[in-house]
């Protein structure tokens, strides 16, 4: 099926799991095409192994059976490089069985993709470094896109805002080396022609980015990215948290010692973390894991953000 037959046959699936019955003018009109149209969408989603009823007729409609067997997962391309970045940072990042299965869901991902949609994958996979918690979203679509320059050799262009003046804009002309997907965000590790030195963009805050026809070689003995992420200064971030650790900093060390952050012993028994932050609402789900007593002192921004998190927990009990 070609691309955009094959979302629409995906929003048909979605529609008809919404409610137990829609008939076909229904269907159509929410999908903007003819009734023809749907019926063969349905007919395609049969030969995939979806089991949709239909009664025939005026008044008739279409509805899933219930209680058969599962056919095989559809994705579309944005779902497909979602899950794929997920097993990956599982398998990389994972302990035990945890890494051992994403690893094994990733071959059977591989398996059911589509030729193209599966190299790709490969090509993101490929080029993507990972550190810390739990990735912060972005766009797969640009994933995809700096990852094809990355493998393709090929220049970037974009505009990114100086960390000091967010409201300028500057155009920026790099070659791209490597992704990086940190629970503070997602990073690109490039040369910068212009200021002729390696450094790492914010994938947020890029805009309107474009590969170029130019191609590069490759430079000699790049840096890490991972490891120039863990040196970034507190103060080239937005915003900055302070925790107090009920913790040894030994102890401390082994649970953060990848992110980067500062951390110093005030006694045998407590430590203090001090991070950058790029966005204060990530900070709770970062420390939701901590199995020992902690207090967030600072900044105010960050424990604004902190409290809000505890009262939506709180209220969902």
């Amino acid at each position: 099926m070609s691309t955009d037959t094959t979302e629409r046959a995906l929003r048909v699936l979605g529609l008809l799991q919404s409610r137990p019955g829609w008939t076909a003018s229904e269907l159509a009109r929410d999908l903007g095409v003819t009734t023809r149209t749907v019926r063969r969408d349905v007919d395609r989603l049969r030969q995939l192994g979806y089991a949709i009823e239909a009664d025939r007729g005026a008044a008739g409609g279409y509805w899933l059976s219930r209680g058969r067997a599962v056919p095989p997962l559809l994705f579309t391309e944005d779902e497909a490089v979602a899950v794929g970045v997920g097993l990956q940072r599982t398998a990389a990042l994972g302990i035990g069985a945890d890494a051992e299965s994403a690893v094994g869901a990733l071959v059977k991902l591989d398996a059911a993709l589509p030729g193209p949609l599966r190299d790709r994958l490969r090509d993101l996979r490929s080029v993507v470094s990972h550190t810390g918690g739990i990735a912060a979203p972005t766009s797969p679509e640009l994933l995809t896109r700096i990852a094809a320059a990355i493998r393709a050799r090929v220049r970037l262009r974009f505009g990114y805002p100086p960390t000091r003046s967010p409201d300028l804009l500057e155009r920026r002309r790099v070659e791209p080396y490597r992704l990086v997907a940190a629970d503070r965000g997602w990073y690109l590790s490039a040369f910068d022609l212009d200021r002729d030195d390696w450094r790492l963009f914010r994938l947020d805050r890029m805009t309107e980015v474009a590969a170029s026809t130019l191609g590069y070689r490759p430079r000699p003995e790049p840096p890490d990215p991972v490891e120039r992420l863990g040196r970034r200064p507190v103060d080239s971030y937005p915003f900055f948290l302070v925790v107090r650790i009920e913790t040894s900093l030994a102890q401390a060390i082994e649970w953060f010692g990848a992110h980067g952050a500062q951390l110093t012993a005030i006694d045998d028994h407590t430590t203090e973390l001090r991070s950058g932050v790029q966005r204060p609402e990530y900070v709770s789900s970062w420390l939701a894991d901590l199995p020992v007593p902690y207090r967030v002192l600072g900044d105010d921004d960050v424990r604004a953000a902190f409290a809000a998190s505890v009262e939506r927990m709180q209220a969902a009990l």
